[in-house]
């Protein structure tokens, strides 16, 4: 009896054509985080979001950053959005013994369709990341999100004990990694 091969699992960088796609997965990872009603009030849909996702792919991107999405087969079902974190690399705790200050990036978004989820996806974007960027990793997660949590632990980080409020949002924790 034979097996046939499962889907094709990949990261790639993102190119301009998927615009919509990112844009259709933040929305619902956002929707989910702050509910339908707060995305209306900040006038946040799919299309808005899809149009400045097509600005910022049609431009050359900064240095020490990354912007990748995950495949199931040829269809987009994550993605991550990673760079330098300006304001951490110069916060008390990302200083080193002598106060040195530490190269870090920041994931500033990972996230995969929740059909597809514990499949690999956001593994694999996670650490494709960590090969394009440098410095520590790090990432804000909400108090309540243990799903994330869950995550991130299992892929090595650990509350770094920064803190913060947005607006009238959750409150999060950072959470952090040292790269090998």
């Amino acid at each position: 009896m034979s097996q046939s091969a499962g889907p094709d699992r990949s990261v790639r960088p993102a190119q301009s054509g998927d615009a919509r796609a990112i844009a259709r997965l933040q929305c619902e990872a956002w929707r989910s985080l702050m509910g339908q009603q707060a995305l209306d009030a900040q006038g946040v849909t799919e299309e808005v979001l899809a149009a400045q996702w097509e600005a910022t792919l049609g431009s050359p991107r900064p240095g020490g950053t990354a912007l990748l999405v995950a495949l199931h087969g040829n269809t987009i079902v994550g993605f991550a959005l990673a760079g330098p974190d300006e304001a951490g690399a110069t916060s008390g705790d990302s200083a080193l013994p002598g106060g040195a200050p530490v190269a870090a990036t920041q994931v500033y978004e990972l996230t995969v369709d929740k059909s597809f989820r514990r499949s690999g996806h956001a593994s694999r974007l996670l650490s494709a990341v960590a090969d394009l960027t440098s410095g520590q990793l790090r990432v804000w997660i909400g108090v309540d999100d243990e799903e994330r949590q869950r995550f991130y632990t299992s892929a090595g980080f650990a509350p770094s004990g920064a803190v913060r409020v947005m607006g009238d949002g959750p409150t999060q924790h950072m959470w952090w990694a040292e790269r090998d």
